[in-house]
């Protein structure tokens, strides 16, 4: 996987950037807002998120870890995608996305093109309380061995921490141990990996 990536800036468009990384020319979407920090000819280091789909492989980078965690948050919904991911957060800066979570307030979701109502409805119900600022416990539980440890394991497969946050807190508080536990949280990551293929 991509995490990151260092490199002169070789040309720029509205919402995308090449960067060439060690003689070869990578191509990303990027939010607005990190791609008018960067001109041709500039270097620069992006945190970078890689996803799969049916219409191929799709490269989005940012300035900071807490943009592409909301990025990477966002996808966890059903119907928001990867353009429609950066094109929240070319909208609103990540703290203003926070704000609207916390509040329950669908309309700077809503400002987005390409998300209705509906969608930004969805948006809030799915990561209201789940996603929140790096300097609050994004799961509201003391980090106790065993919930460190079913994080671990789901973080070692592949899902992202907006995901594998989004799954401990399904056996929150839960007495079961931790295998049970961990079977539990891959079974609902799976059900979700089904509801939006």
């Amino acid at each position: 996987m991509i995490g990151e990536l260092t490199g002169e800036v070789v040309e720029r468009r509205t919402d995308a950037m090449v960067i060439k990384v060690d003689g070869t020319g990578l191509g990303l979407e990027v939010s607005v807002p990190d791609r008018s920090l960067a001109a041709t000819g500039d270097h620069v280091h992006l945190f970078t998120s890689l996803q799969f789909s049916s219409d191929g492989a799709f490269l989005a980078g940012f300035e900071t870890i807490e943009e592409r965690r909301v990025y990477e948050a966002l996808l966890s919904v059903n119907s928001v995608g990867p353009r429609t991911a950066v094109r929240v957060l070319s909208t609103h800066p990540a703290k203003n996305i926070f704000q609207a979570l916390d509040a329950e307030d669908p309309k700077p979701f809503q400002a987005v093109p390409g998300i209705g109502g509906k969608t930004a409805s969805r948006i809030i119900l799915e990561l209201r309380g789940k996603l929140v600022s790096a300097d609050r416990d994004p799961s509201g539980l003391s980090p106790d061995e065993d919930s460190i440890e079913v994080l671990e394991v789901l973080l070692n497969q592949g899902f992202s921490r907006a995901e594998a946050t989004v799954a401990l807190n399904q056996s929150a508080g839960d007495t079961m141990p931790v295998t049970e536990r961990i079977s539990a949280a891959l079974r609902f990551l799976h059900t979700k990996s089904r509801m939006r293929s």
